[in-house]
């Protein structure tokens, strides 16, 4: 009975565990979407926001760096230098030329090269150095001379501000034949930019990168092209790498998915720059989290279902062990019934031969009919009440039932003969005493029978023996009554 109580709560607990689950994962990818499209948002917005101020950002040196490449004092100033060098009165002419331009607009890096001496001045310090061909901080420098481009960017250290890693912008100077006269250009120091996209990173949760069409990343929150970092190849990046198109001008969305990471990326050309903006939102940090938060419901859940399935459980074993007693006990005796009768004999009968001696006795009480005829049926019922008292007092430690309206049995499991014919004469004195003392008229038949491996070798057969002999001693009871 409590196997099959467990089993029912185990099926109900699997069906409301499926519907947990079922119910779970659809909200979980529901919310998932919900998610994804809320990262789209997000990024998007984030993008065009970097974009936009970036390109602002920019307008200003380019827009200057232009003008300076237009203007008549830079040609006039060329045609001035000599191999021999510049007197201070026009080193302090063109000082105070660019420290103009950098006290206007606030650029960290107002400078002029000269391609005819290849002098550089800076605001700061009048003529800073001579580009030397042989130094590495000048490659840069020769590589722009020979790009047919007019204008570049390049992200490096300004040896004229202690190294201090900047964005320049360069533009080339001509005089009206169009030959190159020299290199002007603005910076500003990227910290400026860098703590932009960091405040951007940490409003939107994201990670910005500029990049060039290789991949290197120029600028970062955290990385400039010093650090030599490429989005394709750097193994960190593996994940997102794929989702990066730098092939077009315009702007493009991919999500992208792998064993290590999942995110979504906005890849996005910066003209301005000639760089690409690349804006990058992972998804694994919100898809750990929604699994430990199902993982963790979905612990509960079973931890609760298993307290109620071991109170159900405990319950009903209460229940149904106190529905059993009920069903096999005799409600108005309050001895065993014929179903506990029947169930326990079914029991011994498996085990005849390990008892001493196993015999049966089946008592049938006289004139009950008459008793409920007389005096009703609750006279008949303290009749019954005050034998089966008798019965279990007389036998005692043996099982009694009451197997009939009028008829019990009681069950000697290694009892001798002669204690159950001795507590058979012991009973019906007793019953004469009541008869004396209480006035009534209360008698039984008796018969028994034991076991026996060469007759009454089956359950059956001892019973039908001892019912035989019960009938036997109440035709006695009858004569004797004649």
């Amino acid at each position: 009975m409590i196997k099959k109580f467990f089993s029912i709560n185990l099926i109900i607990s699997v069906i409301i565990i499926s519907g947990f689950l079922l119910s779970g994962l659809s909200s979980f990818f529901s919310f998932q979407e919900l998610f994804k499209k809320d990262i789209e948002a997000v990024s998007e917005l984030t993008s065009e926001n970097i974009f936009v101020n970036i390109n602002n950002l920019m307008d200003r040196p380019i827009n200057v760096s232009t003008a300076m490449a237009h203007d008549t004092f830079l040609r006039d100033f060329v045609k001035k230098e000599q191999p021999g060098g510049l007197s201070r009165e026009h080193l302090l002419e063109m000082k105070d030329y660019l420290a103009s331009y950098q006290k206007k607009y606030n650029f960290d890096s107002v400078f002029f090269i000269s391609t005819k001496t290849h002098a550089y001045y800076h605001y700061k310090n009048g003529l800073d150095r001579l580009m030397g061909k042989g130094n590495p901080e000048n490659i840069w420098y020769y590589a722009f001379l020979n790009d047919p481009a007019e204008v570049s960017l390049n992200v490096d250290n300004d040896e004229s501000k202690n190294d201090v890693i900047t964005i320049f912008v360069n533009y080339k100077l001509y005089d009206e034949e169009k030959n190159l006269l020299g290199v002007v250009g603005v910076g500003m120091e990227t910290p400026y930019i860098q703590k932009f996209l960091m405040e951007n990173e940490n409003k939107f949760g994201v990670h910005a990168y500029l990049i060039d069409a290789a991949g290197n990343v120029q600028l970062s929150s955290t990385i400039t092209e010093f650090e030599g970092v490429n989005l394709f190849k750097d193994k960190v990046y593996a994940p997102m790498a794929a989702a990066i198109n730098t092939l077009g001008a315009g702007s493009d969305h991919r999500w992208y998915h792998t064993k290590q990471s999942d995110g979504y990326i906005i890849t996005r050309y910066v003209p301005n720059l000639n760089w690409y903006l690349v804006v990058e939102k992972s998804t694994m940090e919100f898809q750990r989290k929604m699994l430990t938060q199902f993982a963790v419901s979905l612990a509960f859940m079973l931890f609760v279902i298993l307290v109620v399935i071991g109170i159900t459980t405990g319950l009903i074993k209460k229940y149904s062990l106190k529905l059993s007693h009920l069903a096999e006990m005799d409600q108005l005796t309050g001895i065993k019934n014929r179903r506990s009768y029947e169930s326990e004999t079914a029991a011994f009968a498996a085990h005849l031969d390990k008892f001493k001696s196993f015999g049966i006795g089946v008592l049938d009480l006289n004139n009950l009919k008459a008793t409920n005829d007389l005096y009703g049926h609750q006279a008949g019922d303290e009749y019954l009440k005050i034998f089966a008292e008798l019965l279990c007092e007389t036998f005692r430690g043996c099982p009694v039932y009451r197997i009939g309206g009028d008829e019990f049995a009681v069950v000697f499991r290694d009892v001798p003969e002669e204690t159950v014919r001795s507590d058979w004469d012991a009973l019906r004195r007793r019953i004469e005493v009541i008869k004396s003392e209480q006035g009534h008229s209360i008698s039984a038949a008796f018969g028994y029978a034991f076991w026996d491996a060469s007759g009454l070798d089956t359950i059956e057969k001892v019973f039908k023996e001892a019912d035989d002999r019960m009938y036997l001693h109440k035709k006695q009871i009858r004569g004797e009554a004649k």
